[in-house]
């Protein structure tokens, strides 16, 4: 018992010593965003734009498929946070491990989790690594893709999917 006492004693001593390491999400995110914010790497929407038309760029989403499926980018790809680095293989590479597109846009809702996933990006070798927020994209008063658009609407019917707009920006 006096044994568990001082192992117990040690370890929090450990911990606190040790705590003042530790930058909550809130902190990080803000401090990466800033850091992209002044070497140019936050995207803009004319340049999400261009990269969704360019063959050499990728523009991959890494929320969740909920937030995914309540609205994405059209021509975005969805790969997610449990593995992006995984997911992204079969988007950027050859079948001989080659790039095939070099440059990535890192889409989240306000850039927060594109930003600490755009640094295990960097480190994997693209040459331009950008992030972007969909919360602009959909300010701007640009359509989204959501979960209908997928779903073909029945002859029968008059419902009409594909993309839309948010509805602050409907006429």
């Amino acid at each position: 018992m006096k044994l568990g006492k001082i192992i117990l004693a040690a370890s929090l001593c450990f911990g606190v010593v040790n705590a003042g390491d530790f930058v909550d999400y809130k902190k990080l995110t803000h401090n990466l965003k800033g850091d992209a914010k002044k070497n140019g790497e936050i995207a803009s929407t004319d340049e999400v734009k261009k990269a969704l038309a360019s063959a050499d760029w990728a523009v991959v989403d890494v929320r969740t498929m909920d937030e995914w499926q309540a609205a994405s980018i059209a021509g975005s790809v969805r790969i997610g946070r449990e593995a992006p680095e995984k997911a992204l293989e079969g988007i950027v590479l050859d079948d001989n491990n080659k790039f095939v597109k070099q440059n990535i846009v890192v889409v989240c809702n306000t850039a927060s989790r594109a930003a600490i996933e755009a640094q295990a990006f960097r480190q994997m070798g693209f040459n331009t690594v950008k992030i972007y927020g969909i919360e602009t994209w959909m300010q701007e008063c640009n359509p989204v893709n959501n979960w209908y658009s997928n779903v073909v609407a029945n002859k029968d019917t008059k419902a009409k999917f594909g993309s839309v707009l948010p509805a602050y920006c409907a006429k």
